[in-house]
C-alpha cells in the first residue's frame, strides 16, 4: 500500500480512507493534517479509516460500519486484545514471575541464615545455663546415677532425693540469687525473633502479579486499587461508588447527574481496546461552560494499564474543562464528549508524558475514547 502515493502530495504514501455517504478520499498525512486544521472532519461527519490498520486487522475494518448486536460481540472479542498490548503483557509477566523468583530465593537464603543464627544463640544460651549453681548441681546429681558403675540401691536414690529436695527448696526459697546468677551469665546472649525484609517485597511483587493479571482481565479496579493511589494523601476515610455504567448508559446527562456539586472524585474508564485508565481531581464539578485552574496542583491521569501516573504540570494551563454538554475533561490530555464515544487525548499539555508514550492512544489504547465501562468513587477525607 505504501506504493500508492497521494494525487495532491505525490511524493506522500497515501495512509488513510477518509469518507461519508457522499464521497470518499484516499488520503496521506499532509492531507490529514489540513484536514484536522480546517476541522472538516468533524464539520462534515467524515469518518477515518488507517489502510494498513485495516488489511492487517479485518476486525478494525468492519467495526468502522454498523455491525448487529450478536457480530458486535464477536468483532470486539477479536480486537479485545491487541497483538503488542498481549506480547507486551507476556514480557511483563515473565519479568515479574522471574523478579518472584529471584526474591523467593532471597527469602530462602534470608531464612535459613536467620534460623541458624537463632539455633546458635539457642545453643550459647543454653550452654551459659547449665553454668548457674543450681542447675549444675542438679544435673550433677543425676548424671551420677545414670553413669554409675555400681548397683543402684534404694539408699543411694533416697541420698539422691533428699540432696534434690534440698536444691529445689533452696530455689523455692530464694530466687534472687539464681535469677542475678542467670543474668550475669546469659548477658552476651539473646534469642531475637525471626526478622526480614524479603516477605514485604514478596507480598509488593506478588501485589504488581495480581494487578497485571487484573488488567490482563479486563476487569476495572477495585478500592485496593484506590488505596494504592492515594499513598501520599491525607489518609482516607472512605470511598464510595457514585456512579457505575456500561457503554449502553454512558451520557453527559446521566454524567452530571451523579458528579454536580461533588468534589474529590476519582474516575475509572474501560475502553473498547481494553485498556483501563481513568484520573483524579480535588476540584468541586460545577454544571457550567468553563475552564478551572487546580492550585493544589493534585489533580492527575493514571494508566491502569501501562501502570503509569501522569502528575498535572505546574504553569499557566488549565487542569480541568467543564463542559455541560460533555464527559469529564481533563485539559486536552483527557477529553471525553457528551457520548462517552468520541473524544480524544493529547498527552503532554496539562499533564506529564514520558517520551516513549504515544500521546494520542496511551491512555485509550485507540486514538478515541469510546469507553464501555465507567466507575467514579468519591473520596472521603478524615
Amino acid at each position: 500500500m505504501n506504493n500508492i502515493l497521494c494525487k495532491d502530495h505525490p511524493d506522500n504514501p497515501i495512509i488513510f480512507i477518509i469518507w461519508n455517504k457522499n464521497s470518499l478520499q484516499l488520503v496521506c498525512d499532509e492531507c490529514m493534517g489540513k484536514i484536522l486544521d480546517e476541522k472538516n472532519l468533524e464539520n462534515d461527519k467524515l469518518k477515518k479509516l488507517a489502510i494498513r490498520k485495516a488489511l492487517k486487522e479485518p476486525e478494525y475494518f468492519f467495526q468502522q460500519f454498523n455491525l448487529d448486536e450478536k457480530n458486535t460481540t464477536l468483532i470486539n472479542g477479536i480486537a479485545k486484545y491487541p497483538e503488542v498490548q498481549l506480547r507486551d503483557f507476556i514480557q511483563k509477566i515473565e519479568t515479574n514471575l522471574k523478579d518472584i523468583q529471584l526474591t523467593l530465593d532471597k527469602i530462602i537464603n534470608e531464612l535459613k541464615e536467620e534460623v541458624f543464627n537463632v539455633l546458635n544463640n539457642k545453643s550459647n544460651s543454653r550452654k551459659q545455663l547449665e553454668k548457674v549453681t543450681q542447675f549444675s548441681q542438679f544435673k550433677d546429681l543425676i548424671e551420677s546415677l545414670n553413669n554409675s558403675q555400681q548397683t543402684i540401691t534404694h539408699d543411694v536414690v533416697n541420698q539422691v532425693e533428699t540432696k534434690l529436695l534440698q536444691i529445689f527448696i533452696d530455689l523455692e526459697k530464694d530466687s534472687s540469687s539464681f535469677n542475678k546468677e542467670i543474668k550475669d551469665n546469659s548477658a552476651s546472649n539473646k534469642i531475637n525473633k525471626i526478622n526480614f525484609s524479603g516477605f514485604r517485597q514478596f507480598k509488593d511483587q506478588m501485589n504488581q502479579f495480581l494487578d497485571l493479571s487484573l488488567s490482563f482481565q479486563g476487569k476495572i479496579p477495585n478500592n485496593q486499587f484506590i488505596q494504592n493511589q492515594s499513598r501520599g494523601w491525607k489518609k482516607i476515610q472512605r470511598s464510595n461508588l457514585i456512579f457505575n455504567e456500561q457503554q449502553q448508559n454512558l451520557n453527559c446527562y446521566v454524567f452530571w447527574k451523579n458528579v454536580q456539586n461533588k468534589s474529590n472524585l476519582l474516575m475509572i474508564f474501560k475502553s473498547q481496546s481494553g485498556n483501563i485508565f481513568g484520573a483524579y481531581t480535588p476540584l468541586k464539578w460545577i454544571y457550567e461552560d468553563r475552564d478551572v485552574r487546580d492550585s493544589s496542583n493534585c489533580s492527575f491521569l493514571f494508566s491502569y494499564t501501562h501502570n503509569t501516573i501522569h502528575k498535572l504540570i505546574n504553569g499557566p494551563n488549565y487542569s480541568l474543562f467543564l463542559r455541560q454538554q460533555s464527559g469529564p475533561c481533563f485539559s486536552q490530555d483527557l477529553y471525553i464528549k457528551g457520548d462517552f464515544q468520541q473524544g480524544h487525548s493529547n498527552l503532554g499539555i496539562s499533564y506529564t508524558k514520558e517520551a516513549q508514550q504515544h500521546p494520542n492512544t496511551h491512555l485509550f489504547g485507540q486514538e478515541t475514547p469510546k469507553i464501555v465501562e465507567c466507575r467514579i468513587f468519591e473520596i472521603i477525607f478524615q
